[in-house]
This record gives C-alpha cells, sequence and structure tokens, in this order.
C-alpha cells in the first residue's frame, strides 16, 4: 500500500468513525420516546414520528428525526401545542379554510391531506389552506397518501423571513418548500420536492458536523457570500436558482400566508421567536385526473414522460437521468435494509438540544 492508499484509508476509517447507522424500528423508537416524554398524544406522536423517519428514509436528513429537538424547543416554549383540534373556519364542496390553532404540524397537514382527498373523490378537486398549522418538515411524507390514491398534488408552506430576494442581502421570504406529486403507470409516483430558498437545517446540520457549505447558499450579516455555517446561521439564506426559487418563494407565500390570511413574508415571526406564534401557512390542491382525461391516461402519460427521460444520454459526472423521487426511493430502499447513516457528531448536538429541554436522552447516549 503506497502512502495515498494509506491517506484514503485513514479518511475513510475516520469517516466511518464519525458515524453510526440507525435501523428503522430504532429511529421510530427515539422519536417515540422522545415525544411521549413531552406529553403528545399517542395518536400525534404516530404522525410526528412517521413524518419524521419517512424523511429520514428518503435522505432528506435535515429534515427528518433530528427534527425532534426542533419540536421540543418549540413544544417547551410553548410556541407548538400538543392535544388541539383542526377547526374548520369556512368550507365549500371544493375548498377548506381551518385553523390547527398552534397545534403540532404533522398531524394538522396529515388530517388537511385526507380532507383534500376524502372532497376531491366527491368533487373532482379541492384546495385546503391551514392557517396556525406550525412547523411541517418535509412536504413529501404528506404527498404519498395522494399518490396511492392515484390522484395529483400541489402542496406548499411558507416559513421564516431567512432568505434574500434575488438581488437583494435581507430576508424578505422563507426557504418556502413546494411539493407535487403525479401517478404514474407501472411505477412509483413522480414526486417532486424542495425548498425554493436553500434551507436553514442544512446550515445547522453542516455547523454540526464541522465541515463548510457550497457556495451560493448563504450570505454573512454584512450581506456577504459565505461558506462559514456559523457566518451563515447570523446571516442571510439565498434563493435557491436564484430569480427562479425567488419567484417560486413568493408564489409559496401567496398560495399559503395569502389564502389563509395569515402572516405573509417579513409578517411571519423570526425563527429564534419562540414567544410568538410559529406564523406559518400550508396549502395543498389534490386534483381526482378521473374528472379530466382519465385517471389511467394521467399515469401513462406520465409513465411515457418517465421513460422519455430516462432514454436521455446522461451529462458528464451523472450515471443516468432521474426523475422526481427517483433518487429518494432507492435512498429509502438502501436504507430500510441497511439503517439511517447518522453523523456522531450531528447526533450529539441533537441530544444535546433535548437535554436542554429537560429530556432524559440516557438510553441513545453513544
Amino acid at each position: 500500500m503506497d502512502a495515498l492508499d494509506e491517506m484514503e484509508s485513514a479518511r475513510t476509517a475516520m469517516s466511518e468513525a464519525a458515524s453510526f447507522l440507525l435501523t428503522e424500528t430504532e429511529a421510530r423508537r427515539f422519536c417515540d420516546e422522545l415525544l411521549a416524554q413531552l406529553q403528545v398524544p399517542t395518536r400525534e406522536i404516530e404522525d410526528c414520528t412517521s413524518v419524521m423517519v419517512e424523511a429520514s428514509l428518503r435522505g432528506v436528513d435535515s429534515h427528518g428525526i433530528a427534527m425532534v429537538a426542533t419540536f421540543a424547543e418549540r413544544i417547551r416554549s410553548g410556541q407548538m401545542r400538543p392535544g388541539r383540534t383542526l377547526y374548520v373556519r369556512r368550507e365549500s364542496p371544493t375548498s377548506i379554510w381551518a385553523d390547527g390553532q398552534q397545534g403540532m404540524g404533522p398531524p394538522l397537514a396529515r388530517q388537511c391531506v385526507q380532507l383534500a382527498v376524502d372532497k376531491a373523490r366527491q368533487h373532482g378537486m379541492v384546495a385546503v389552506s391551514l392557517v396556525d398549522g406550525n412547523y411541517l418538515g418535509a412536504l413529501a411524507p404528506y404527498l404519498l397518501p395522494v399518490g396511492e390514491a392515484g390522484f395529483f398534488a400541489l402542496a406548499v408552506a411558507n416559513s421564516t423571513p431567512r432568505v434574500a430576494p434575488h438581488g437583494g442581502t435581507a430576508g424578505l421570504h422563507g426557504t418556502n418548500p413546494i411539493a407535487w406529486i403525479a401517478p404514474v403507470a407501472g411505477g412509483e409516483p413522480l414526486l417532486f420536492d424542495a425548498a425554493t430558498g436553500n434551507a436553514a437545517a442544512r446550515i445547522s446540520q453542516a455547523a454540526d458536523e464541522v465541515r463548510p457549505l457550497a457556495p451560493g447558499v448563504a450570505l454573512n450579516s454584512q450581506g456577504e457570500p459565505t461558506t462559514d455555517p456559523t457566518e451563515a446561521a447570523a446571516g442571510t439564506l439565498l434563493p435557491v436558482g436564484g430569480a427562479l426559487g425567488y419567484g417560486l418563494s413568493l408564489l409559496v407565500d401567496v398560495l399559503s400566508g395569502g389564502f389563509a390570511d395569515a402572516p405573509i413574508g417579513t409578517q411571519i415571526p423570526p425563527v429564534s421567536d419562540w414567544g410568538s406564534p410559529y406564523g406559518s401557512s400550508f396549502f395543498i390542491w389534490v386534483v381526482d385526473p378521473s374528472r379530466f382525461g382519465g385517471a389511467d391516461a394521467l399515469a401513462q402519460r406520465c409513465a411515457t414522460l418517465v421513460n422519455s427521460a430516462h432514454q436521455v444520454p446522461p451529462a458528464a459526472g451523472h450515471e443516468a437521468v432521474r426523475v422526481p423521487g427517483e433518487r429518494a426511493n432507492a435512498t429509502r430502499r438502501e436504507r430500510v435494509v441497511h439503517g439511517i447513516p447518522v453523523n456522531l457528531r450531528h447526533w450529539e448536538a441533537i441530544l444535546r438540544r433535548l437535554g436542554d429541554c429537560e429530556l432524559d436522552v440516557s438510553r441513545w447516549l453513544r
């Protein structure tokens, strides 16, 4: 073995020593136990755990089981209120305006999705707007039941204004994720889920793992580009794709905060303000394709789209052209079998945050 081989072997050993694997069962138990210590009702624990673990299995680690610490902090502060009931303020055959009363985000959003699917079966399509729904995490897990029903859906959620507009240096809107799902004949649905702004959770994860950010993610407190996660945490995030991400972020704010008659843009409290309501909103539009060209027709057309994408020659550095959801599905299959990789530094930071919330994490120490 030459010197270069020895260096590579050493780096691999260090990398392996700095991380470990959690089985899906362990990940669920971790979330269940910590949420139970927070006195979250059993039915709500199931929803929260399912959403977090599904995100981790799909490779969205920044919005996966790590978010149990965020839930803990916000429950302790009083910002999230377990046990709240979804209240329908206004309803029509094709619309619902609902109030989450500052309850737990995942149970409330899941209820909204189920209401939307049920109404879409009756009336062809429905839009549901949720105010005071709290933090949701990744949107993809909420759309999976829509795909199982063979329907199409578009979902968005706005958030605290940590992202600068294209060409600006101060926060105007949130990371504002947008997601959609469509059925595919003979295959897994197309499922797109992405933040329109660079995610703050990834900055925290980079800081925990002591690594730099990619260029173009954030500005420091002076409005200058930075790759230092500590500087980025005190600064401003940038929109994904420049003007494109900026425009889509504003669309998310209009659909979520606008339709819900809720805080929008800079009206949403800062992420550090745990004493105020979270202020963010959720919106989902569900369509039954049988009311148009047909459910089978849509699924077949989408299958054609997928097949066409796979036939496009890959660019340099890519093994193949993928479609939305494909990488996440492959990651999920891998992690169900082999476990969820967890960076040890990141894990220790999560446990410290949970300990600061006066929760017992002794059995989860590594």
